[in-house]
C-alpha cells in the first residue's frame, strides 16, 4: 500500500513541477503589442549608448562653474529643483510599476528635462559664452532627449497608452535668480539627466525582456 501511495503521490508532484516550470517560462514574457517590441529594443540600445556619455556632461559642467562645483569630489545629492522629477525610486516600487506608469513617467520626465536643458543652455551662454565644449554637450543632450521622446511616443501609441497632459514646468523657473542659483540649477539638471538615462536603461532592459522582438 505504501509503495502504491508513493506512486500515486509522485505523479501529481512531477506534474506540478512541470506545470510550474511552464508557467514560470510563460510569465517571463507577455503578448507583444503590435509593432512596439522593435521600438522598445531600439530605445534600449539608444539609452545604453547614451549612458556612456552622461558622466562627461556632468563633469564638464562642474569644471566650468568654479568653486565649490569644480572642487574635487563635489556632490550634492540633496539639491533638488521644484518641478523636476527625480529618477530615484525604491527597487520594489520600480519593479511594481505597470507598463503605462513606467512609460508615462519617463515621457513626463524627459519632456520636463528638455525644457530645463534649454534653460541651462541659455544660462551658460550668458555665464560661460566661450565654453564651446559645454554648450555643445548641452545641445547634444537636448537633441538626445528629443529622440527618446519620439520613441516613447511611438511605443505608447502602439501599446494604446495615453500620454500625460502637457504642462509648463518653467513657470516658476523663469523668475530672476542669482548667478549661483543658476549654477545650482544647471548642476541638478545635468545630474538628473544622467540619473534618468540610468533608469531608462533599467526600464527598457525590463521591457525588452518582457516584450522580445
Amino acid at each position: 500500500m505504501w509503495q502504491h501511495a508513493r506512486t500515486v503521490l509522485g505523479a501529481p508532484l512531477s506534474f506540478c513541477v512541470l506545470v510550474s516550470g511552464s508557467f514560470f517560462s510563460m510569465a517571463r514574457t507577455a503578448p507583444v503589442p503590435e509593432g512596439a517590441a522593435p521600438v522598445i529594443a531600439q530605445t534600449f540600445n539608444q539609452v545604453s549608448r547614451l549612458q556612456e556619455g552622461t558622466p562627461l556632461l556632468l563633469s564638464t559642467y562642474l569644471t566650468f562653474q568654479g568653486s565649490p562645483f569644480s572642487d574635487p569630489g563635489f556632490s550634492a545629492p540633496e539639491l533638488q529643483i521644484t518641478g523636476l522629477p527625480t529618477a530615484a525610486i525604491p527597487y520594489r516600487a520600480w519593479r511594481a510599476l505597470s507598463d503605462a506608469d513606467r512609460l508615462t513617467r519617463s515621457l513626463s520626465a524627459y519632456t520636463i528635462l528638455s525644457e530645463f536643458l534649454q534653460l541651462v543652455q541659455d544660462d551658460q551662454r550668458s555665464l560661460n559664452p566661450d565654453k564651446a565644449s559645454l554648450l555643445t554637450l548641452l545641445t547634444t543632450a537636448q537633441a538626445n532627449i528629443e529622440g527618446i521622446l519620439s520613441n516613447l511616443g511611438t511605443i505608447m501609441k502602439r501599446m494604446g497608452i495615453v500620454g500625460p497632459p502637457v504642462t509648463d514646468p518653467l513657470m516658476a523657473a523663469s523668475l530672476s535668480i542669482s548667478t549661483f542659483q543658476k549654477k545650482v540649477r544647471g548642476y541638478v539638471v545635468c545630474r538628473e539627466y544622467m540619473n534618468w538615462i540610468d533608469r531608462s536603461v533599467r526600464d527598457f532592459s525590463f521591457l525588452k525582456d518582457k516584450y522580445p522582438a
